[in-house]
């Protein structure tokens, strides 16, 4: 099968590996698209020399695709071969054309959702685990920092959950893109409008919460302390900086929290290969819920992520299709590999 590999150089390359088998409480998957996590696998990249263990020569990168359903192993259920499918979590999941993968972390395509929308469901779950630990409710204002592939999702589900969501970038290009799937709020970072339509949105109490993400620059965190209420909340996603000064925090009572999953399950390796739930008495929303609500989103057509993706290469071409994005210096919000 194919895959793409990082070398010691950080270098993505596409080899052929043995296709890996089919164990009890795994998913054999035929890929057809394979999403690029932006811009996390630009940031591991060159990380990948100091993960190597000994004997490594490379790593797996990727992390969410689609495709079909070939086979499953013994005490799958509800999964069955031919069944259009969506999948997330490395190590099990990465950039090939064949994978197995527990059957927690696969979930059945709705049939409004095609294989291209498919790729992305484990960022867009990311990112319903992102907005559920802002506690946004019914009318409250979001800002949201970052104007990449996980801000203009945040934006989009916000508002599916009757939040106000106001997108803040230092690019009119990334917000134009924004605009284009329904995000209407949305301003250049030094725009000073920014400031008049948070007075006008809360009477001049400021934003009941933010969420800065790895798009963001430098100065979104100070942005966020200066633009939330009292008492306001700051959730910062994974890979993303700007810090918030320690005197906003103390001056407004802010809560700042950090980030960095799926929701609960992800990592949890007992989790995820024993394809059993944890109690929905002491925890509501698993990874695996948080892909269902993002696919239900999808087929409702109330977040829409085509419009984003402007590059779409065969996996053939990975090593090009990096290239491509890194030289769009954050330009590309959404690219995927087709097999």
């Amino acid at each position: 099968m194919k895959a793409v590999i990082a070398h010691r150089d950080g270098t993505p390359h596409v080899v052929e590996l043995d296709q890996p088998p089919v164990g009890p409480g795994t998913v054999a998957i035929r890929v057809s698209h394979s999403g690029i996590m932006l811009p996390h696998e630009l940031h591991l990249l060159p990380r990948v020399p100091s993960r190597l263990k000994k004997g490594q020569d490379g790593l797996p990168v990727g992390s969410m695709c689609s495709g079909i359903v070939d086979e499953v192993g013994e005490r799958v259920e509800g999964l069955k071969a031919g069944l259009r499918v969506a999948a997330f979590g490395y190590p099990y999941v990465y950039h090939a054309s064949h994978l197995s993968v527990p059957a927690n972390l696969v979930m059945e395509l709705p049939k409004k959702v095609n294989h291209e929308e498919g790729a992305f469901a484990g960022q867009g779950a990311a990112v319903v685990h992102l907005v559920r630990k802002a506690k946004v409710t019914l009318g409250e204002v979001l800002l949201v920092f970052g104007a990449g592939m996980t801000g203009i999702l945040a934006a989009q589900i916000a508002r599916a959950a009757g939040a106000i969501p106001v997108l803040v970038d230092g690019a009119e290009q990334k917000l134009t893109k924004a605009r284009n799937v329904g995000v209407t709020s949305t301003f250049v970072s030094d725009d000073k409008a920014l400031v008049r339509e948070i007075d006008s949105m809360t009477d001049g109490e400021g934003a009941d919460a933010a969420i800065v993400t790895a798009d963001a620059d430098d100065k979104a965190g100070e942005m966020a302390g200066l633009f939330l209420r009292e008492g306001g909340r700051v959730i910062v996603g994974a890979d993303a900086g700007g810090g918030i000064p320690p005197e906003l925090i103390a001056e407004k009572e802010l809560s700042v929290g950090a980030v960095t999953g799926v929701g609960p399950g992800f990592g949890d390796r007992a989790w995820e290969l024993s394809g059993q739930g944890y109690p929905s008495s002491l925890v509501r929303w698993t990874l695996r819920g948080n892909l269902g609500v993002f696919l239900g989103l999808l087929a409702e057509r109330r977040v829409q992520i085509s419009p984003l993706i402007s590059e779409r290469m065969p996996m053939d071409r990975a090593a090009s299709c990096y290239e491509r994005i890194v030289r769009s210096n954050g330009g590309v919000i959404g690219a995927l590999l087709t097999v």
